[in-house]
């Protein structure tokens, strides 16, 4: 008897509006990011990985226009150094920046505004994330009180509050997610005692689909950078 696959839904909620980032883990090492506009329970269905994603080191930025995420391929002699973070705009992985990792021990990231984000991993093998700043974490002094400083060593401008959640080692859970149930790969409302089915997500499958903002050319003739999505169809 064939049983079908676990569906799991993990939430992230955006922190300046009724945006959230569905990541949809089923079967196990293959994930879809979906777009949900909770204001209106509207869906945008985005693209899948088949690449095994870890979702408690991935985050959305407060306005829900950028995500963060881990992925581990196992390629660890090529770009990728097997595990990578990448960033992008939901409901796509389609990487804007991608930073190697080479290993399962850390990965991902935190926005600690819509600008600027830390990430762990190597240097950015895409660097398409203009407008935003990527933070790296360094020791707190007099002239950096908060220890996250650019690329090139200056202090971030950027408040102790939101600089704080950078070093925290577990983001603390959202207060939206009391509002809502994913039993069974289906997304329910609470209300009081009782659930309201919003969607079922269970009978998703794979389908290619490409990001608007790729730049990647199908067919090229010439070799182009690695990509998370090369070979997938996307």
């Amino acid at each position: 008897m064939t049983q079908d696959p676990v569906v799991r839904l993990h939430l992230y909620f955006a922190r300046d509006n009724d945006r959230a980032v569905i990541l949809r883990q089923g079967p196990s090492k293959q994930f879809r990011l979906i777009l949900w506009h909770r204001d209106t329970d509207r869906f945008e269905d985005g693209q899948w990985l088949k690449h095994k994603v870890y979702p408690e080191h991935c985050d959305l930025s407060p306005d829900g226009r950028h995500f963060l995420y881990f992925a581990l391929n196992g390629d660890w002699s090529g770009v990728s150094e097997g595990a990578y973070s990448a960033l992008s705009r939901p409901p796509y992985f389609t990487a804007l920046s991608l930073f190697p990792e080479g290993s399962t021990w850390g990965g991902g990231g935190r926005f600690l505004d819509n600008v600027h984000y830390v990430a762990i991993g190597g240097a950015d093998v895409i660097g398409r994330d203009e407008g935003l700043v990527r933070l790296y974490q360094r020791t707190p002094d007099k002239d950096c009180p908060t220890g996250l400083r650019t690329a090139d060593g200056r202090p971030a401008k950027i408040a102790k509050a939101e600089a704080e959640r950078a070093f925290l080692r577990e983001l603390p859970p959202d207060p939206a997610l009391s509002l809502y149930d994913t039993i069974g790969g289906r997304l329910h409302r609470r209300r009081g005692n009782d659930l309201v089915l919003i969607r079922d997500f269970t009978e998703m499958t794979f389908e290619p689909i490409r990001a608007p903002y790729d730049r990647r050319e199908p067919g090229a003739a010439e070799p182009q950078p690695w990509h998370p999505l090369d070979g997938e169809g996307s």
